[in-house]
């Protein structure tokens, strides 16, 4: 049953066993290898006792540095830890010098309040729900895999239940409506309390979580400063210097950097005219290999040394390597003029650039006035949105106490018209001329008691008087009782003395 719902299927299987075989077949040819490479050795076990030590001393240095950085983050928690029992107990400090006792006590009971309802009530709620949660998905790991008829079968199968369950609140709300109205009010109020608890409760576990994390945060960034050495925290007027600073330094920025891109322009422009200078000289390069071919010169530039060493001897060879240079400052001087005339072709558009570059200085000075201008209406903004958010808030607030100052009023009115009814009930039972239904009247049932009690005081008052009368006589008792007993124990221990020195002598007690 086990393997016919498992998820595997045979090839499966049989795939892993043969990957296995392979990993196996590989691993036992790597030992045989090393096995071969170190049988050849003399020390062999000298080194294979080296080798032993070497991995018990990496063993025990990793678990030290496992230890090591467990008790870093022990350290760390406990710092943590007390750092935020420091911060509670200055808040509680400084909450207590404007605070009387009776406003503390408040508070205390408060705080007990709400962590009795979180441990009583709310976590233990969560902790079954989860432990619920985790049975259900252990029990559908468990399950064989299931089909798509599986899965059709269950969703019908949940949609009855669910219908069900409709069906038996219907009732339940039909017959909640014939019961009492009194108690239908008094459960709705239980619900909606009950439901503002949690909410509350899940607003306090969100704050706390967030109060943690923003203290583990702080103590993180506590942590950076005290590494970079500014430990310094930064004040109102000293942070407003810092951010004052920063924008200086920001404006400073967005210059350099536009200097940086007109440079870059003009890097890209001379760039692009190397590059051309590069292609004409290749050209050039390539006319004057192709002439020195044609006036049979080919080489010329390898064999110059060559040929000065040889100049004396060869005259004709002087003249055409004369020939040959004026050439060169022909065609170098026609270099040059070319590329004059390409400056001055450039001289204009550069021109034109130069302005566009101011023009584009000036669009960005008014881009970042128009972004500061931005920010600062949307800080505005943000700031008449708080506050607004906060108005709404006490509204909603001043709502809900008058809501619970209302239902407060109600139920006092409720109690007052029960006590009402019971007043005139009991002015009905008075009136009425017969005994046995005035009998059941409240007014009879504690005249009786009180007579009950009057009763019971005279004889506790006779049980007194007694009591009174006899404590001279038993306290004299009591004196002379205790006079007896302290006689004969003096007996005692002078007989007990007496026989301890008179061994073998009669003893003899006298009373």
């Amino acid at each position: 049953d086990k393997l016919k719902s498992n998820q595997y299927t045979a090839a499966d299987i049989k795939k892993d066993i043969q990957q296995m075989e392979q990993e196996n077949e590989q691993l036992t040819k790597t030992i045989e290898r090393k096995k071969a490479r170190v049988e050849s050795m003399a020390n062999i076990d000298e080194l294979l006792g080296a080798a032993r030590s070497l991995r018990r001393e990496q063993e025990r240095q990793a678990n030290i540095m496992e230890q090591r950085h467990s008790q870093k983050t022990a350290v760390q928690v406990a710092e943590n830890k007390y750092q935020r029992l420091m911060t509670q107990l200055k808040e509680l400090r400084a909450a207590s010098q404007n605070m009387s006792v009776e406003k503390l006590m408040m508070k205390l009971e408060e705080e007990y309040k709400s962590t009795q309802y979180l441990v009583e009530e709310k976590l233990p709620k969560e902790l079954a729900a989860k432990k619920k949660s985790c049975n259900n998905i252990q029990k559908v790991l468990l399950e064989p895999a299931m089909t798509e008829d599986d899965v059709e079968e269950l969703l019908e199968k949940a949609q009855d239940l669910q219908t069900e369950l409709n069906d038996l609140h219907q009732q339940r709300v039909s017959k909640s409506d014939n019961a009492d109205e009194k108690l239908v009010m008094f459960r709705k109020q239980a619900m909606m309390i009950a439901r503002k608890k949690e909410a509350l409760a899940e607003e306090l576990k969100e704050c706390t979580n967030e109060w943690t994390e923003a203290e583990n945060e702080l103590s993180k960034k506590k942590e950076e400063m005290r590494s970079t050495g500014a430990e310094q925290v930064l004040t109102g007027p000293e942070f407003k210097k810092y951010i004052a600073m920063i924008r200086n330094k920001g404006n400073i920025y967005k210059t350099k950097r536009s200097e940086m891109a007109d440079l870059r322009a003009e890097v890209g422009v001379l760039a692009r005219t190397a590059d051309i200078l590069q292609n004409q000289y290749n050209e050039v390069k390539q006319t004057i290999s192709h002439m020195e071919k044609e006036r049979g010169i080919a080489g010329y530039t390898d064999t110059q040394d060559k040929l000065e060493m040889i100049s004396a001897s060869k005259g004709e060879t002087d003249e055409k390597k004369g020939q040959i240079l004026e050439d060169m400052s022909d065609m170098s001087d026609k270099l040059n003029a070319m590329i004059s005339e390409k400056k001055a072709a450039l001289a204009p558009i550069i021109k034109e650039l130069r302005p566009l570059r101011s023009k584009c200085n000036e669009l960005e000075l008014l881009h970042t006035q128009k972004k500061t201008e931005y920010d600062s209406l949307s800080a505005s903004l943000g700031s008449n949105l708080h506050n607004l958010e906060q108005e709404v808030r006490e509204l909603r607030e001043t709502a809900q106490a008058d809501e619970s100052r209302h239902h407060y009023l109600m139920h006092s009115k409720q109690l007052l018209d029960a006590h009402q009814q019971k007043v005139d009930d009991e002015l009905g039972i008075y009136k009425n001329s017969d005994p046995a239904v005035r009998k059941t009247s409240l007014r009879e049932q504690y005249n009786r008691k009180i007579l009950e009690q009057d009763n019971l005081g005279k004889a506790l008052r006779s049980k007194q008087k007694s009591v009174r009368e006899q404590h001279a006589p038993n306290v004299a008792q009591m004196a002379m009782w205790r006079d007896l007993q302290q006689l004969l124990s003096v007996k005692a221990s002078i007989l007990q003395r007496s026989s301890e020195a008179d061994i073998g002598k009669e003893n003899i007690l006298i009373l």
